[in-house]
């Protein structure tokens, strides 16, 4: 029994290897360098795209909330105050993109952060063999857009995916919500300043 514990134990609290791949489709990463200017003042505006079996949607909903607030609490290149900051979740994505970059602008916003969330969740592979092994991650999927509006040029448009695991990891669903926060975080500054993020 108690060697059935510490297994567990050491399942739980082991080094997770992490990995980034991102298919950028305009401008670059990171956003905020001593070389770029400023994003002014900044709307980000979210939305979910869950797959149709996605599991407890409202709880993943409550995590990418919390995790949007907590990366861009630091956010240096830009002004979140009124009319810019995080604004609720909602489908923007249904209204053609234009509509949705000039109502920003009509309100005072020179630069709009659209995000669609795809993927939020624990990751379990299950191979049958001998010996027995899994491998579990924490995962996060997310395309994001950033739009100068008087210019309407494209700052950054890619894909961003992060997985944090490795074999016989366990990882709790809430987890995956550091992941999403570290993803968006190393878009704005260099990684190596929030290097540490990548293990846990």
């Amino acid at each position: 029994m108690r060697a059935l514990l510490a297994f567990v134990a050491a399942v739980l609290m082991g080094c997770g290897t992490t990995s980034t791949s991102a298919y950028v489709a305009a401008g670059e990463f990171p956003v905020c360098t001593a070389q770029s200017a400023g994003l002014g003042v900044v709307a980000v505006v979210p939305e979910t795209a869950w797959r149709s079996d996605q599991k407890e949607p409202e709880e993943r909903l409550a995590m990418a909330s919390r995790a949007l607030s907590r990366a861009f609490a630091t956010f240096s290149c830009g002004s979140l105050a009124p009319p810019g900051g995080v604004r609720a979740f909602s489908p923007w994505s249904r209204s053609p993109e234009e509509t949705v970059l000039h109502e920003l602008s009509e309100a005072g916003v020179e630069t709009a952060i659209l995000v669609r969330i795809e993927e939020l969740t624990p990751q379990i592979l299950v191979t049958f063999s001998v010996p027995f092994l899994w491998f579990g991650a924490s995962e996060v999927d997310f395309h994001i857009r950033v739009v100068h509006l008087p210019s309407r040029s494209v700052r950054l448009d890619a894909q961003i995916k992060r997985t944090t695991g490795g074999p016989f990891h366990l990882r709790p669903p809430a987890w995956a919500e550091e992941e999403l926060v570290h993803a968006l975080e190393q878009l704005w500054v260099a990684p190596s300043a929030s290097a540490s993020a990548d293990r846990r």
